[in-house]
């Protein structure tokens, strides 16, 4: 049976040699499998190896399509560990927090603007920080860009934000525009938007930093 690495190896003399090791033990395994088909169907050793040949049209444009297959792969296993997981790390964090709240029966400040009440969880958003701290860094951690880092920070908040503007059309087809409908979403933004977002901030700000360059 051929070396099949050593093969592939000659074929590709020349080409670029992004994630070469790896192109070349993928197109070997694939080659080798197909030699072992065409031996079981029949054919002698010389035929069934010039038939794993023909396999392979463009041995440098099967390579850079691995390789482009790769980077792609590449950029969404950093994208899920410098951006969602920290992201839902945070927002997980913030919800149990609240859920604990209301679970410890601890009572929200209720601040009463003409017919609109506003509720404050003090203790939640004093724990905020806390958990936009833990988002930024680990994805300051997975080597994540600002924005990654941002967005994992503030994540509960931009949720919060992103659902209510899409409650906000569905009240205004269903009642029209009412000036105490309008206003009650104001105070819906800063109380569970803007405050949040402004404690979850305090964490996630420290790690907004660009880190220092390390000396060669």
């Amino acid at each position: 049976m051929p070396d099949w690495k050593k093969l592939v190896r000659k074929r590709l003399q020349g080409s670029p040699r992004v994630c070469r090791q790896d192109v070349i033990a993928e197109l070997a395994a694939h080659l080798e499998e197909t030699h072992e088909h065409a031996c079981a169907s029949g054919l002698c050793e010389t035929e069934a190896i010039q038939l794993a040949l023909r396999e392979v049209g463009d041995w440098h444009a099967l390579q850079a399509g691995i390789a482009r297959a790769r980077t792609e792969e590449d950029f969404m296993n950093h994208r899920t560990k410098s951006l969602w997981l920290p992201a839902l790390t945070t927002f997980l964090g913030a919800s149990l927090a609240l859920m604990l709240c209301q679970f410890l029966g601890m009572p929200p400040h209720l601040l009463w603007i003409h017919s609109i009440g506003m509720t404050f969880y003090w203790p939640w958003l004093a724990s905020l920080p806390i958990f936009g701290a833990a988002g930024a860094h680990l994805s300051q951690r997975a080597q994540g860009a600002l924005p990654a880092r941002l967005a994992a920070g503030l994540f509960p908040a931009l949720i919060m934000l992103i659902v209510m503007l899409l409650i906000l059309p569905i009240c205004l087809a269903i009642d029209g525009v009412q000036f105490l409908q309008v206003a009650s979403f104001g105070l819906g933004l800063i109380n569970w938007v803007a405050l949040p977002a402004f404690a979850l901030a305090i964490g996630t700000v420290p790690f907004l930093k660009p880190e220092p360059r390390r000396s060669q």
